[in-house]
């Protein structure tokens, strides 16, 4: 998987429009950013930010999903309206995937497509992501059980990707080192050409059919070309969740070439691994990362897909308030200089009112409370990060032991630190930084 990406990097390049534009939107709504007083708990359940969200559960059994219903989802989830900004949300999202059509193929109509080899279901916990977005039956994380491409397509993105990067240079979203390489697909002609004959055929009547949607309304966001090469240390991504509605990762390289590697997901510790032509298919909001490459060059093609009737409202709110708070890219630096944190906490406030299951948006606005010494809610909103995750949340657990020792509450810190180290950090690049902020995490 990769970062979430589009509307972060456009409000990158364009803060001062988007920033304006959001003022004006929320100065519309007239949001005030109360003390939170609520529980994490009743956060959740619709009594403190939005709406109630449905019972957790234990999680699937790992299994072959069951043949979706004949009757695709296709229609947009009841929202509550939320005015003016509502307005703008919904022209991006519009805008996005008018974006996409002009860039890559669209299925004129919805079909099984030429993958007939089937998936295998991971468990995901119940309510790990918007009950709004996913039916309550819906496995969220897919492995194929054949090729999706095959051996010349795979071998073809490969050369195409190292050719333009030699003679291009790669795309520098990540120049820290520890991250991976990359190519936009859309930069490479033939490459796309290529693609998009496999779009139509195989990879969005696929990814449809395992989840219950028709294949034209399918966009692809955005397609990458991704390199974890361990001799160069560009071997790994970080945690994260992606701005996509699905991602779908198909191996490039076979797994014999390369050592280490795979996608590691928080909510079961599991790390899979594909044979080169399969795929892994799951909802964008499951936090996950790259395990470090340790020999050899692994290849990705990695595509973020969105549904033209399933707007990304509270994934755009969260892009917003992440863009303009305070929580810095790697867990292990310092709190950053906000770009507007009322604006921010606004945004993120929104984001839960719009999907109370977004973990990420209450670690964010956690990060903005704590910036204004605001530790009381800053602790609430790390509990409802660290509950939302089943305790799986390392960097949740560390920031709710600094929140807490902040507040004198140094048993409950110790409590908290404990359980983080316990549970180590996501093994991605920079783990080593992540153990030892916990170990001196908030000076307890």
């Amino acid at each position: 998987g990769q970062a979430p990406r589009g509307l972060v990097a456009f409000w990158r390049t364009h803060p001062v429009y988007m920033l304006l534009a959001a003022l004006v939107a929320l100065a519309t709504l007239n949001v005030r950013l109360a003390p939170l007083r609520v529980s994490p708990a009743a956060m959740m359940a619709g009594r403190g930010f939005g709406r109630a969200a449905n019972p957790g559960g234990t999680g699937q059994p790992k299994k072959k999903p069951s043949k979706p219903s004949s009757k695709r989802r296709g229609r947009a989830p009841p929202r509550q309206k939320i005015g003016s900004l509502e307005a703008k949300l919904l022209q991006e999202h519009a805008a996005s995937c008018a974006a996409a059509e002009a860039t890559f193929a669209v299925c004129a109509s919805d079909g099984d497509g030429e993958y007939a080899a089937g998936w295998t279901a991971h468990p995901v916990p119940a309510g790990a992501v918007s009950e709004t977005l996913y039916s309550a039956d819906q496995p969220l994380l897919l492995e194929s059980e054949g090729p999706l491409l095959s051996e010349s397509e795979c071998g073809a993105l490969t050369n195409a990707m190292l050719l333009h990067g030699a003679a291009g240079g790669w795309d520098s979203r990540y120049p820290l080192a520890g991250y991976t390489r990359e190519v936009k697909v859309s930069d490479m002609p033939a490459a796309l050409e290529m693609l998009n004959g496999a779009l139509r055929s195989t990879l969005l009547p696929a990814a449809a059919s395992a989840f219950g949607l028709d294949a034209s309304h399918l966009r692809v966001n955005e397609a990458l070309v991704v390199q974890y090469d361990a001799a160069s240390g560009h071997n790994a991504l970080p945690i994260h969740r992606d701005f996509s509605l699905l991602t779908m990762n198909v191996a490039l390289s076979p797994s014999d070439s390369y050592a280490g590697g795979g996608t590691w997901f928080e909510h079961s510790g599991e790390t899979l691994v594909c044979e080169r032509g399969g795929a892994l298919l799951h909802a964008g909001g499951l936090p996950h990362c790259g395990v470090p490459v340790t020999r050899g060059v692994r290849h990705l093609l990695v595509l973020f897909l969105l549904a033209a009737p399933l707007p990304l409202l509270a994934g755009r709110l969260q892009a917003i308030g992440a863009a303009a708070g305070t929580k810095p890219q790697f867990f292990s630096q310092p709190r950053r200089r906000p770009a507007d944190l009322a604006l921010s906490s606004a945004a993120l406030q929104l984001a839960i009112e719009a999907n109370p299951r977004d973990a990420e948006s209450y670690s964010q606005l956690g990060h903005n409370f704590a910036s204004e010494d605001r530790h009381a809610d800053a602790q609430r909103c790390f509990e409802a990060a660290v509950e939302l995750s089943r305790g799986r949340d390392f960097a949740a657990l560390v920031s709710l032991a600094e929140a807490q020792a902040a507040q004198r509450q140094h048993a409950a810190a110790l409590v908290s630190l404990q359980a983080a180290l316990e549970l180590a950090p996501p093994p991605g690049p920079s783990a080593a930084d992540e153990r030892r902020a916990g170990r001196r995490g908030g000076g307890v």
